[in-house]
């Protein structure tokens, strides 16, 4: 398919790759549509590697034109570095675009169809962020798109009615994507819960390093109180302040 072996020699900065279709197995149906959830496995420094990926449908040979192809890089912003962006209104999102396209693999085909393959972690993007309602475009971010459309997502839940109002709030607040905002961040992105420090929050912020926090567990149960929300919301107002004025 020439429209797709040119996107993907348009992005060798991503390596992005044909990836033969025997190398995936135990494919299944996720919850968007289109886009599905297998194993990939591929022989790397000489030993058999699994890994989880993802699998989103382009389209058959026959719908997949140079028009649905540049369309679909233009949604998925391929090649990257053609979008890296340094306006001051957006600063971080070179970055997190950076991180976000590193985890798309390459192409494959099967039965006509085309496919492209993802680690499994990019399907948490289409719940946590999901397409700007203004331009179309898959968003890196739960409140700004890179247009400058303001739109918070509203996939996602904490499964607490007054921790997802507190995270929202502080989103509603900014003016600009480079104000700093809570985001709910699914366990799935956190690694070392047996450690009490040094806890890994899987690259989120920064291209080739992931960043190190501290977990700090609430104390909430079925009988918690409105003044204990009070109490979070002034604590944690009071940090995202100080991370607003650190950042830059």
């Amino acid at each position: 398919m020439s429209a797709i072996d040119n996107l993907i020699r348009a992005s060798l900065k991503n390596k992005l790759e044909w990836i033969p279709y025997e190398e995936i197995t135990e494919i299944n149906s996720s919850q968007v549509d289109n886009v599905y959830c297998a194993i990939r496995k591929h022989k790397r420094y000489d030993k058999v590697e699994e890994t989880m990926i993802m699998l989103l449908c382009l389209g058959s040979s026959k719908e997949c034109t140079s028009t649905l192809v540049s369309e679909f890089a233009k949604i998925y912003s391929l090649p990257t570095d053609k979008y890296n962006n340094n306006d001051s209104q957006f600063r971080r999102y070179e970055k997190w675009l950076e991180y976000r396209n590193r985890l798309i693999e390459g192409f494959t085909k099967h039965n006509d169809n085309y496919y492209m393959v993802a680690d499994r972690k990019f399907y948490s993007y289409y719940s946590r962020y999901g397409f700007c309602s203004a331009c179309g475009i898959l968003r890196c971010s739960p409140v700004w798109c890179i247009c400058g459309h303001k739109q918070l997502s509203n996939e996602w839940t904490s499964n607490n009615k007054k921790i997802d109002e507190f995270i929202k709030k502080s989103q509603l607040q900014t003016n600009t994507a480079n104000q700093a905002y809570l985001e709910w961040i699914p366990s799935d992105c956190i690694d070392g819960w047996g450690h009490k420090y040094g806890v890994y929050l899987r690259g989120l912020f920064i291209g080739d390093r992931d960043a190190t926090v501290t977990l700090i567990p609430l104390e909430i149960t079925d009988e918690t109180d409105d003044l204990y929300y009070d109490k979070v919301t002034i604590k944690y107002e009071y940090i995202l302040l100080l991370s607003c004025l650190d950042k830059y």
